[in-house]
């Protein structure tokens, strides 16, 4: 099991990350159960770099479950200590399930996220979900002042 159970990656755009989230990504899959993706979080700027990511995740799972050897391969071999028969097997467990199971592939923006967080509170809390997440702090102010000023004059 990892060491670290929330990592942090910081780097400027074209120095690897997307390959280094991926791999990473992939070694925690590899190195449980086949499902244990479903616990996995990984969470990117945009829309883009989340494709990007899935994408490069099936690849790297894809190739591995052939067999196929490369540097990525032999890389996370040697760090979960398995031979290429362990990776290949491990890899078309994780690769079936991750296909059985993709809405629970969890590669998201930072927005969708957080949507997700805050209508998982509003359903606990008991409320609507019917609202809007907005982020322009004088826009909300204004219709806040604007409700309670028309709710002001209607109780007068």
């Amino acid at each position: 099991m990892p060491t670290k159970p929330f990592q942090v990656y910081r780097s400027s755009a074209g120095s690897g990350k997307t390959r280094t989230l991926a791999k990473e990504f992939v070694k925690l899959a590899l190195r449980s159960y086949p499902n244990y993706f479903k616990h996995i979080l990984a969470v990117t700027f945009t829309n883009k770099a989340t494709q990007e990511m899935k994408e490069r995740i099936l690849h790297y799972l894809n190739d591995f479950s052939k067999g196929v050897e490369n540097d990525l391969s032999r890389e996370i071999g040697e760090e979960l200590t398995l031979t290429a028969a362990e990776l290949q097997k491990k890899s078309q467990q994780v690769q079936s399930a991750i296909l059985h199971h993709f809405s629970q592939f969890a590669v998201s923006t930072i927005d969708a996220f957080f949507q997700k967080v805050i209508r998982s509170f509003t359903r606990e809390a008991g409320l609507l979900g019917n609202f809007r997440l907005e982020v322009e702090n004088e826009l909300v102010l204004a219709e806040v002042v604007d409700a309670l000023m028309d709710e002001l004059g209607n109780n007068g």
